[in-house]
């Protein structure tokens, strides 16, 4: 839901690395920007994520401090074939509770109202923008936006209220397993199973 012009506040709702990047961007850009955040820190679980070389092109010195492995090779492996996919630059494997906490500080930074246990419970549409009502400790207040930004995750109560339809997901489960003695640490194995794999 967007209404107003180049100069209106944004309110970004979400602050992992997606709200916080765009909010530090708009402030950047001379935009007002208020993003509300449900946790009570910029401490979310650890968590690593595979990304391209241009992350560190966007965002410098904190993008390099999340910077856990590099990934030059991918192996594909099934039924007792496989093929090895070099890449020209490597891929990055980032750990996410390093970079959070470094993007809340550039956001900050970039004169950001960063709110923390900030909880949107419903959003309304009015006839210059939208109401947000926000839980925060334990009180209830009203916030009026004309520019909403919904990076509040693959599950959006912000696209919810907007009409949109939810995306279609796949249950992800990340786990710390020791290397083996076969496999170099710039390099991803990847199992198929043929019966399960669409």
């Amino acid at each position: 839901m967007t209404l107003g012009n180049g100069s209106a506040p944004v309110t970004i709702v979400g602050g992992s690395a997606t709200g916080l990047f765009a909010a530090e961007r708009l402030a950047r850009a001379g935009r007002p920007v208020t993003l509300l955040e449900g946790a009570d820190d910029w401490s979310p679980e650890p968590r690593t994520l595979i990304v391209t070389r241009r992350m560190r092109d966007l965002l410098g010195p904190v993008g390099d401090r999340a910077v856990v492995n590099t990934i030059s090779r991918f192996e594909l492996r099934t039924d007792g074939r496989h093929a090895t996919i070099l890449l020209s630059e490597p891929d990055l494997i980032i750990e996410r509770a390093v970079l959070v906490p470094g993007l809340a500080e550039l956001a900050q930074g970039a004169g950001v109202d960063l709110r923390l246990s900030s909880r949107v419970r419903s959003l309304t549409a009015t006839d210059d923008g939208v109401t947000l009502e926000v839980g925060r400790n334990g009180s209830t207040e009203e916030l009026n936006a004309t520019t909403v930004v919904g990076a509040d995750g693959s599950f959006s109560r912000i696209a919810r209220a907007a009409g949109w339809p939810p995306l279609t997901t796949v249950p992800l489960i990340q786990a710390i397993v020791k290397l083996p003695p076969d496999l170099t640490p710039d390099t991803t194995r990847v199992w198929f199973k043929p019966d399960d794999t669409p």
